[in-house]
């Protein structure tokens, strides 16, 4: 049986095409955007923040149950709502969330969809959404 020796490389090829890179790089302009001044690109189709529509919601548990790592809970609130009798709504920990859509899939009444927000920013220190603060908008929770 024959044993093939590994091919030999000179070593400043490696260097020289590691060199040709970062050089390319050198001249291209900065992908840095200055955030709150200068908003990113957001593509149309973008979805951050789960909300919710409380009147809409029947608390059938199908985003709960759906949910691949256990973010969302469904929470009792004593609320009129004549669609859903066991006054059941989600109460979703956005710290843990993948945004995988799923929820919002599920949902056979469209109450629980995804926005285009994104800056969740928060002055507790907690990622728990009560249902009464997926119904708002950010700026509203955060007041």
């Amino acid at each position: 049986m024959e044993v093939k020796e590994p091919k030999r490389r000179i070593p400043l090829v490696g260097i020289l095409s590691g060199m040709i890179s970062v050089a390319s790089h050198l001249f291209r302009k900065p992908v840095t955007v200055q955030y709150p001044e200068v908003r990113p690109y957001e593509p149309e189709r973008f979805r951050f923040r789960i909300s919710l529509k409380l009147d809409d919601c029947v608390g059938c548990t199908l985003c709960e149950q759906v949910c691949p790592n256990g973010s969302i809970k469904m929470e009792k609130l004593v609320r009129e709502n004549p669609r859903n009798k066991r006054m059941l709504y989600p109460d979703v920990n956005f710290g843990t969330c993948t945004v995988c859509r799923n929820c919002e899939e599920i949902c056979p009444t469209t109450a629980i969809y995804l926005t285009h927000e994104f800056e969740t920013a928060r002055t507790k220190n907690s990622f728990l959404y009560s249902p009464l603060e997926l119904a708002m908008d950010e700026k509203e929770v955060k007041k």
